[in-house]
C-alpha cells in the first residue's frame, strides 16, 4: 500500500512537471532585428562604428583616445591587430 502511494505521487509529480515544461511558451519574449556584430550605431549611447568616421586615421585616433585594444568597447578592431576600420581609406 505504501509503495502504491509513493508510486502514485511520483507519477503525478512527473505529469505535473512535464505539463509545466511543455507549457514554456517563448512567443512573448522580445526578438532582435539587428545583427549585434555589425549594427551597433546608437548615437544616443555614444557607440561608434566604422561608418561613423570619414577616414581610417580618424577612427584610429578615436580608438586610441578611448583606450586602444585594451578597451575596445566599440568593437572597431574586429580582428584584434590594433588597426581599426581597415576598410576605410
Amino acid at each position: 500500500m505504501k509503495n502504491g502511494i509513493i508510486t502514485g505521487a511520483l507519477i503525478l509529480a512527473g505529469i505535473g512537471g512535464l505539463a509545466l515544461y511543455n507549457n514554456n511558451d517563448n512567443s512573448n519574449l522580445p526578438t532582435r532585428n539587428d545583427d549585434p556584430k555589425t549594427e551597433r550605431s546608437f548615437s544616443e549611447y555614444g557607440d561608434k562604428d566604422c561608418g561613423d568616421f570619414s577616414s581610417q586615421k580618424e577612427a584610429q585616433e578615436f580608438f586610441e583616445e578611448q583606450g586602444g585594444p585594451d578597451e575596445d568597447f566599440h568593437n572597431l578592431d574586429r580582428d584584434g591587430d590594433g588597426k581599426v576600420c581597415e576598410s576605410l581609406k
